[in-house]
């Protein structure tokens, strides 16, 4: 039979037949397929063959092209066809794909119809799936959820929307029983029954909690007296190591064994985060009794003093402290300063927030001849705000000015002091050309006066009790003050700025003569050739400008649908390359309803 070549539309495909058509009405014609050419050696490389590790690193390079611009419906919509795609990719793929799982609240928009699916839907789906597949459940290792008041907003004809929001996330948690943390819900102890904490208590590989010390309506002549009951919730939790406990001003009393009975039962605690808890339940023999951490932050605790710190440092249990963070606990004396930096052989990460500066006594001034006064060889981060508004350097900005210069931190690379007046810490860094932003003159005409501001966060109270309540305030009634980054950077901006005009060297070309032919200066900058030392002002991830930078347990607690950094909401349409539609179809394609970028707030 002739071999007739098959139309160019049809690769790979052949037709035979055993006469032309046209010359007789009989003919046979069938079409085979035939294999195509074999691949050079080169490109022979079958996907069977590559590992899993190789696989997993190809997602994780995914995750960060999504980066920033991005959003968590982007990246699961991605890995959802990159597991339909092949099935050589799906373990990898769904593994990403429901090992963190992110469900964000749409975005409200005025004069536009409510979303077809609500926060309670897609938290019931998902729910639905993970119950079908008890592999898939098996995989989710965290949840980050819209909090209540996004529940809330979707769900306005519901009777009791905290309760049934708060019934949602403890059946999903549910059908996670490999769970380690929960972002979005706020957690609140009361001393009664929820299905949400029996939900977690059931989850034994739970490893970070967020606790919120409020005094539920229902009780408030009620002391807090059951510390024991509180303890118990953690005994399953044997695998926990990230606790944070948050009080407010109306809280609850509380026992002075609650937090000791509570670490007693955490054999694995490594990060521990205290804030605005009263002098009774956390105090100097506490900080004593402390367990060995990684990670200690306390924030607006009035029971520490400089005496205790200083006694802390000098504790075996503290020799393995990494990180602290000091937020509104005064350190009222520089020696006690000097002490804790010099006793923490393993502190890689020190912050440092107070309105004032602390002071060296007029019997200890002789010392400061013997420089570096402060050092530390391990420290390597460093933030250091003294919020109150001053036009010179104070004796303690100038002190650890001249301990850096003078080489008492070797380890240091990265400084941030937003209240850096004169440019005393900006002189001892790596200089550079820019440091502010593109966008921070356009935000700047919002700024105050000084760059010393107050951030606060209202407060929604809710008319139903229960586990999930309203968002913690102040503690004192006024929000503690901390200086604004982005003026920070707009002023050492300026500062770069002055220093190009005070040009520092100055070139005189002359002839053989002796007449000067041509005269010109140059290098004028702000900052130490050499030196390794970055000035950092930007916010760490979590936090913002306005907040200081600096995540705190409070920002917990914030709107987890607001975009810190001012991008908006997404809606999918950054993935598409402009100018590659065919049709009006293909313009919607990747899009998708209009949600926050969400950032998960971490403490550690």
């Amino acid at each position: 039979m002739d071999i007739i070549k098959a139309y160019p539309m049809y690769p790979g495909l052949q037709t035979t037949k055993a006469h032309r058509p046209g010359r007789d009405g009989k003919h046979v014609a069938s079409i085979r397929r035939q294999k195509a050419p074999p691949m050079s050696a080169t490109r022979q490389v079958p996907k069977a063959s590559l590992p899993d590790e190789v696989l997993e690193g190809i997602v994780d390079m995914l995750k960060a092209l999504h980066g920033p611009d991005g959003c968590a419906t982007c990246l699961m919509r991605d890995l959802s066809s990159l597991c339909l795609s092949s099935r050589s990719w799906l373990p990898a793929a769904r593994r990403a794909l429901y090992q963190d799982i992110c469900l964000n609240a749409p975005q409200p928009q005025p004069n536009k119809k409510r979303p077809k699916t609500s926060p309670a839907c897609r938290m019931a789906l998902l729910r639905r799936t993970l119950r079908a597949d008890a592999y898939l459940g098996a995989l989710v290792r965290s949840l980050q959820l819209p909090n209540a008041s996004g529940f809330w907003a979707m769900q306005p004809c519901a009777k009791t929307p905290l309760h049934q929001y708060q019934d949602s996330v403890a059946a999903l948690v549910m059908a996670c029983p490999n769970l380690e943390a929960v972002s979005g819900p706020v957690l609140s102890y009361d001393c009664r029954f929820s299905k949400l904490l029996h939900a977690l208590s059931t989850r034994p590989r739970l490893k970070a909690i967020n606790w919120l010390m409020q005094l539920p309506a229902a009780t408030e002549q009620q002391p807090f007296a059951d510390s024991g009951r509180f303890a118990e919730q953690h005994r399953r939790w044997s695998q926990l190591s990230s606790l944070s406990m948050h009080g407010e001003l109306e809280a609850m009393p509380m026992s002075a064994t609650l937090i000791p009975m509570t670490l007693a039962m955490l054999s694995s605690l490594c990060h521990l985060h205290l804030s605005n808890l009263p002098p009774d339940t956390f105090n100097d023999s506490h900080l004593l009794s402390l367990p060995r951490l990684h990670t200690l932050a306390l924030s607006n605790m009035t029971g520490i003093t400089c005496s205790g710190l200083s006694a802390f440092a000098t504790c075996s249990n503290s020799q393995a402290l990494r990180k602290l963070h000091l937020r509104h606990t005064p350190i009222a004396s520089l020696p006690a300063l000097a002490r804790v930096l010099s006793k923490l052989d393993s502190l890689v990460t020190f912050s440092l927030v107070q309105p004032l500066p602390p002071m060296m006594p007029a019997t200890d001034l002789f010392v400061l001849l013997m420089m570096p006064y402060l050092a530390s060889a391990t420290l390597s981060n460093l933030h250091w705000d003294m919020t109150s508004k001053h036009d010179t350097a104070n004796t303690a900005d100038d002190i650890l000015a001249r301990s850096i210069a003078a080489g008492g931190f070797p380890a240091l690379r990265s400084l941030r002091a937003p209240n850096d007046q004169k440019g005393l810490f900006q002189n001892l860094c790596r200089p550079v050309h820019r440091i502010d932003l593109p966008s921070d003159h356009f935000r700047s005409l919002a700024l105050p006066l000084s760059p010393t501001r107050c951030f606060s966060k209202p407060p929604t109270t809710s008319s139903a009790s229960g586990t999930l309540s309203r968002a913690p305030s102040s503690s004192a009634g006024s929000a503690a003050p901390c200086t604004n980054l982005l003026a920070a950077r707009l002023a050492a901006q300026s500062r770069i700025e002055d220093a190009r005009h005070a040009h520092r060297f100055r070139v005189a070309v002359d002839d053989e003569d002796g007449r000067a032919l041509h005269q010109f200066s140059f290098g004028g900058f702000i900052g130490t050739i050499g030196s390794p030392i970055n000035y950092y002002l930007l916010p760490d991830q979590g936090s913002s400008d306005e907040r200081g930078g600096l995540v705190d347990v409070s920002d917990l607690y914030v709107d987890t649908d607001e975009d810190s950094a001012g991008r908006g909401p997404c809606d999918g349409s950054w993935s598409r390359s402009e100018g590659t539609f065919t049709g009006k179809g293909d313009k919607g394609k990747h899009w998708h309803t209009k949600r926050a970028r969400w950032t998960n707030v971490v403490l550690h």
